[in-house]
């Protein structure tokens, strides 16, 4: 018998309509929807800890599937104009309940959903359960620094469901109550029999207002149906129904690429489809699930030879090894300078670095909040250069979480290939960064609105952290005796093999010359594009009659800035700390006849859709001589084409 019942909220004058914004921040071309839970499922738990949980942090994952559950109860719980009203918002019916199946997650040696469960507008860090239930893009994380805070993450458990429903049963270690609630997110507000409803709808016993069960026989009903394992310990389980293309494996590769480092310390243990993987094991399991081959195909950095790199970090961590530590002051200079070490730091660290070892420096950082002192945080660089390191391999790591977009060292093409790791460990600095995530938690964005209200110069904080491993590879290489040979390689391709001579009048054949036909290089073209600077600016213009017309484009262009230096080759000594054009506070970029796809570093990508078009970029220092460069496409043959 099912005690609790759906309640479709009606819409009310004042309301905003319309769709579910956040679903779009999770919608990945290069991440998938599973990926995307696997990442919320296993952090939520880690943020959650119980005090009194000196182990891991246990997450289990089950695919439950016909035969495996009560089906008739699954068939209750959306009996009635559910199915109806999910349609109407815009949703696909209802999978056959015959070959249904239901995907169970449950973590353990946690606190539950804390808060006030009878007020959903109590607000403030603790209240866990109406962030849970009722909030949308505002957490209720307690601690600094938790893994997620942007409120939005757990619509990735809407977005797998086909019927976007999740129910949750909680027992909370604050009080031991046993709370169980359900909720859908449709994708719309949508019309039905002649009325308008919410995106939203609860499963729950409050008819004014939506309270949990608290029914032990319904509880315990719930729990036996779906073979729930949690009977008294503090935690959450979720259950969501019909979940839609859940792939064991993919999963098992998804939790070793990216919570590789909190399992290896032992903060973290998972149970997924009938295998454990912990921190004795998960290296075997990596060997066979995620080959170095499918790590480079999906550009996970974890191979085999990355994951000995961090399980030596763990292990340093563990031991209580402190890094060395540069002044206080290293960040306010545009290069990273020796006298930022102690005395006899800087030939350590080299030696260190040409035998192969990994080093470790820690880099203080000032975190300014608005209205309160500077507080000076830190973070560490771990930093490795294997003879035969054929792709950098990095990883940004806050707290326990893995910043999966930001990479930074291979972006300048004159250092060595490298293996590094920038870890965030410190509450002040991953409280900031936390701040600074987007809501998929892959990437850092210093125009966050949160960091604006919170901090002063964010900006600088960001850039500090993310430029650390490159300007710390750059000071350390340039004094080593050992080179990248590889990076010569394609000048040396085409060189004439020993004992073939060519002299000015041809080949030698039997003492005799040959006469060698001479062929005049072709004669110049003009480009279509042309790059005028000023004394802060630069833009792209089409180039009078040689311009493409209309029916050739439109055209995929990058636009690569640069300040001049003295002897220098302007476009591989650009340092992120010169300028960064993804800072709109800085750099004005308009475009007229042509769209902007992508500004970073010393970069923007457009794609041209007019002849007659304009991109225009201001901000630049005046004092410093720009130089700039173009590359597109040409769409006879596809071939790249540099213009300077």
């Amino acid at each position: 018998m099912i005690f609790a019942s759906w309640i479709f909220p009606e819409t009310t004058p004042f309301q905003v309509q319309g769709r579910d914004l956040s679903e779009d921040n999770f919608a990945h071309e290069d991440r998938s929807s599973l990926e995307l839970l696997i990442r919320e499922v296993l952090q939520n738990p880690l943020d959650v800890r119980a005090e009194d949980n000196a182990g891991a942090v246990r997450v289990n994952i089950r695919v439950l599937q016909p035969g495996k559950f009560d089906a008739d109860y699954l068939k209750e719980l959306f009996a009635g104009a559910y199915n109806e009203r999910l349609q109407a918002a815009g949703g696909e019916p209802l999978p056959d309940l015959a070959g249904a199946s239901v995907l169970v997650l449950e973590d353990f040696g946690t606190t539950g959903l804390k808060g006030d469960w009878t007020d959903q507008n109590a607000d403030g860090p603790g209240e866990n359960w109406n962030a849970f239930w009722f909030r949308e893009g505002e957490g209720a994380k307690a601690s600094a620094g938790s893994n997620g805070r942007a409120g939005q993450g757990k619509i990735t458990f809407y977005r797998i469901s086909a019927a976007r429903a999740v129910f949750g049963l909680t027992v909370r270690n604050s009080d031991g109550k046993k709370l169980l609630m359900g909720r859908s997110a449709f994708r719309r507000v949508y019309p039905f029999q002649g009325r308008k409803y919410l995106r939203h709808a609860f499963w729950c016993t409050g008819e004014t207002h939506p309270l949990p069960v608290v029914d032990d026989d319904c509880i315990n009903a719930f729990a036996s149906a779906f073979s729930l394992q949690r009977k008294s310990e503090s935690g959450l389980s979720l259950v969501i129904p019909f979940p839609q293309e859940f792939q064991p494996k993919k999963a098992i590769q998804t939790v070793i690429a990216e919570f590789y480092f909190p399992i290896a310390a032992g903060n973290l243990e998972i149970s997924i489809g009938g295998m454990s993987i912990n921190a004795a094991n998960i290296d075997q399991i990596a060997d066979i699930e995620l080959p170095d081959s499918l790590a480079r195909e999906i550009k996970s950095s974890f191979t085999k030879d990355f994951r000995k790199f961090a399980r030596s970090i763990v292990a340093s961590e563990t031991n209580g090894v402190v890094p060395v530590q540069v002044n206080a002051a290293w960040e306010r200079t545009a290069v990273l300078k020796e006298a930022a070490f102690p005395d006899g730091a800087i030939e350590g660290l080299r030696s260190c670095l040409e035998k192969g070892e990994r080093i470790s420096v820690r880099f203080p950082v000032s975190v300014r909040k608005k209205g309160g002192p500077t507080v000076t945080s830190y973070f560490d660089v771990h930093l490795q250069l294997p003879e035969d390191l054929d792709r950098v391999e990095e990883v940004y790591v806050r707290k326990d979480l893995l910043i999966g977009s930001e990479k930074h060292l291979g972006t300048s093409a004159h250092l060595q290939k490298a293996r590094a790791a920038t870890l965030v460990r410190e509450k002040e600095l991953s409280a900031f960064l936390a701040d600074a995530e987007e809501p998929t938690h892959l990437k850092w964005n210093g125009s966050r609105p949160r960091l604006a209200e919170d901090y002063s110069n964010p900006q600088a904080t960001l850039r500090a952290v993310r430029n650390a491993a490159p300007r710390l590879l750059a000071l350390l290489s340039s004094g080593l005796i050992k080179r990248d040979v590889r990076a010569l390689a394609k000048y040396f391709a085409g060189v004439a093999e020993v004992g073939k001579q060519v002299g000015a009048g041809g080949k030698k054949q039997g003492g005799q010359e040959t006469p060698t036909d001479i062929v005049l290089p072709p004669a110049p073209v003009a480009k279509p594009f042309r790059i005028a600077t000023g004394a802060d600016t630069v833009q792209v213009l089409p180039n009078g009659k040689s311009a493409y017309t209309q029916h050739q484009l439109p055209i995929s262009c990058a636009l690569e800035v640069a300040y001049e230096g003295l002897d220098q080759k302007p476009f591989d000594a650009y340092d992120p700390f010169d300028f960064d054009l993804a800072d709109e506070q800085t750099f004005a970029i308009s475009v007229v006849g042509a769209k902007l796809t992508e500004r970073t570093g010393n970069k923007i990508r457009f794609d041209v859709t007019d002849e007659d078009f304009k991109v225009r970029v201001i901000g630049f220092d005046p004092n410093i001589r720009l130089r700039a460069r173009l590359t597109y496409t040409e769409s006879e043959n596809g071939s790249p084409v540099s213009e300077k």
